[in-house]
Order: C-alpha cells, then sequence, then structure tokens
C-alpha cells in the first residue's frame, strides 16, 4: 500500500544541524589562522649594518621648520627663533611673513612646522605661532618637548 502526501503538507528540512556545523567548521577556521594585524602593512627588511647610526649622512625627505620660543621678560614677552637663528622682526607677524615667503619659495605645506618653547613662556605665545604657522599654509604644525629655561637666550 503506497501512502499519499496530504495535499496541505509540506516538508521543510531542518536547518538547525546545518548551522551547527557552519559554526563548528568558522571557529576552526578562526583558531588556524594566526591574525598579525600589528605587522600588517609593514615591509620587512633586513638593512646593510652601515646604514645605521654614524654609517652615512642622514637624509630629511621634508625639510623641517623649527620654532623655537624663549621666554624674553617673566613669561610676557618671547623671544622667537626659526632655525636656531633669532628671527629679523621679533613679532608673531613677522614670524607668519617668515613662514609665508618659505612656502612661495616652495616649501611643502605638509613639511612639519615644529614649536617648541621654554617652559616659562606662556601658553598664548605658543597658540600665536601655530596660528602664523597655519595661517601661513602649512598644515602639519607639531609641538615639540619644551625646552629648558635660558637654553636660547644669547
Amino acid at each position: 500500500m503506497i501512502r499519499r502526501r496530504e495535499p496541505g503538507r509540506e516538508f521543510v528540512p531542518n536547518l538547525a544541524p546545518m548551522v551547527d556545523v557552519i559554526m563548528v567548521l568558522l571557529v576552526f577556521f578562526l583558531l588556524g589562522t594566526s591574525l598579525e594585524l600589528v605587522s600588517q602593512g609593514i615591509l620587512q627588511t633586513e638593512l646593510d649594518p652601515s646604514s645605521g647610526p654614524g654609517g652615512g649622512a642622514g637624509v630629511e625627505i621634508n625639510p623641517l621648520v623649527r620654532i623655537a620660543l624663549a621666554d624674553a621678560g617673566a613669561g610676557e614677552r618671547v623671544r622667537i627663533y626659526v632655525m636656531e637663528e633669532p628671527l629679523a622682526v621679533n613679532d608673531f607677524e613677522g614670524l607668519h611673513r617668515f613662514l609665508l615667503d618659505r612656502r612661495r619659495a616652495g616649501a611643502d605645506v605638509q613639511s612639519p612646522v615644529v614649536i617648541g618653547a621654554e617652559t616659562t613662556v606662556r601658553w598664548k605665545h605658543v597658540v600665536k605661532a601655530m596660528d602664523a604657522a597655519v595661517r601661513a599654509g602649512f598644515t602639519n604644525v607639531q609641538f615639540a618637548v619644551s625646552l629648558r629655561p635660558g637654553s636660547l637666550v644669547e
């Protein structure tokens, strides 16, 4: 005797065992891989030992602009140095003009501009130096570790 299917009933397979198998495979493959996210994208190379410190002249790809602010009067006045030389016009408008001239001469706007200040220099002067660099069009303005008081005073 052959059983006939009832017309209103459909067969639906149970998917729970298949989901269990897929999860076990996923866990198996995740545990079997090594995730080295830290070193990803870093080119591992072995350099010539003579290229280390003292092995040759250092190469600076982006010309660095160093601005130092030295205390010139109990923190209220400041002496501005650019590339270890005193700025000819010792105000922040003169610093802006110097940086603008440097940019017009072909300096890359991504070139680092590093501002360092003695610990006794007020923050308003550091902010004014940063503003001068940003107004001149430089976009990579950085702050250096503070200088020792009196290290730049002539």
